[in-house]
């Protein structure tokens, strides 16, 4: 295996013609550079110098060698910057998972504020339901991902840091006949179209209580009449429509300021997310993904 240091000692003693100018350049002693020398005509098996008493000059064979030898030198300095950049946040790409809920939170300022402090990155941002999201992580095709945690929590092949419950709101059109009612049971939502993204577990559990006895033994479940993982889309389909849906209050805070959406006062325990942060077990995050973590972990702590 060549020394890349001798192959910078080399290139000095060519440049220099002189062993002694030579070493002072690269801080050795003669000696260290002639050892040095010595080491690369063994490797090589030819020699790289004529030396005499008043001269040292490069053989045809050191000639052909210098030129690919500060090829080489060239590619480790650019490979070296390139670590350097990518080490200090200034290249590099990153892939990020989101759920429906979490696409419209804190989590985007985080990924809005890396690429801002960052401009030299790329960070691709996949939105969709947790199941999909943990296949993607599986697969390596996203590093990290944010979203509701579901069975992912239970999952010894991720790394999870929950992040802090937040409450999520039921709405409908201004003209929807739920509109004006003082109260709205679980019993009246599931009177219209559920449009929502992939329900999680507990939210499907929270139904469970105005099922009768029989629907519960039957397996019977409010699905999503639609499901869908935008809230752009399911918004405009609330508002076209008689159906219902849920979402955090800043999602629909514009909506709602303009009395086109209408905040639905339902009876019944608040929604609340179980989100959180999940990672390939075993893995080594990039310094991408530990620097939006971090983004992430510390704007959850103000909200």
């Amino acid at each position: 295996m060549i020394d890349p240091r001798d192959l910078r000692n080399l290139v000095a003693v060519f440049e220099h013609r002189h062993f002694g100018k030579a070493a002072k350049d690269a801080g050795l002693s003669q000696p260290a550079i002639t050892k040095s020398i010595q080491r690369l005509e063994k490797e090589f098996g030819f020699a790289l110098f004529d030396r005499s008493r008043s001269h040292v000059g490069p053989t045809k064979a050191c000639e052909t060698v210098v030129s690919t030898a500060k090829a080489v030198l060239a590619g480790l300095k650019g490979l070296d910057q390139t670590v350097r950049m990518i080490s200090g946040l200034e290249a590099g790409s990153l892939a990020v998972g989101v759920g429906p809920a979490m696409s419209e939170s804190y989590v985007t300022e985080a990924v809005g504020s890396l690429a801002q402090d960052h401009p030299g990155i790329q960070v691709d941002v996949r939105v969709d339901h947790w199941k999909q999201l943990s296949e993607w992580i599986i697969s390596g095709e996203i590093e990290v991902l944010v979203a509701d945690l579901a069975d992912l929590a239970e999952d010894e092949r991720f790394e999870v840091t929950p992040l802090p419950p937040q409450d999520f709101t039921w709405f409908c059109r201004s003209c929807h006949p739920l509109a004006d009612k003082a109260k709205v049971s679980r019993t009246d939502l599931l009177q219209y179209p559920l449009a929502t993204p992939r329900m999680p577990p507990w939210a499907i559990e929270w139904f469970h209580a105005v099922l009768s006895e029989e629907e519960r033994s039957k397996g019977s479940v409010p699905l999503p009449t639609i499901r869908c993982e935008s809230y752009s889309t399911l918004k405009r389909i609330v508002l076209d429509s008689n159906c219902v849906s849920v979402a955090f209050a800043a999602t629909i805070r514009p909506e709602l300021d303009s009395g086109l959406l209408t905040e639905l006062p339902v009876d019944a325990a608040i929604l609340k997310t179980h989100a959180g942060i999940v990672q390939r077990r075993g893995r080594t995050p990039s310094p991408l993904a530990i620097a939006l973590v971090e983004r992430i972990l510390k704007r959850a702590s103000i909200e």
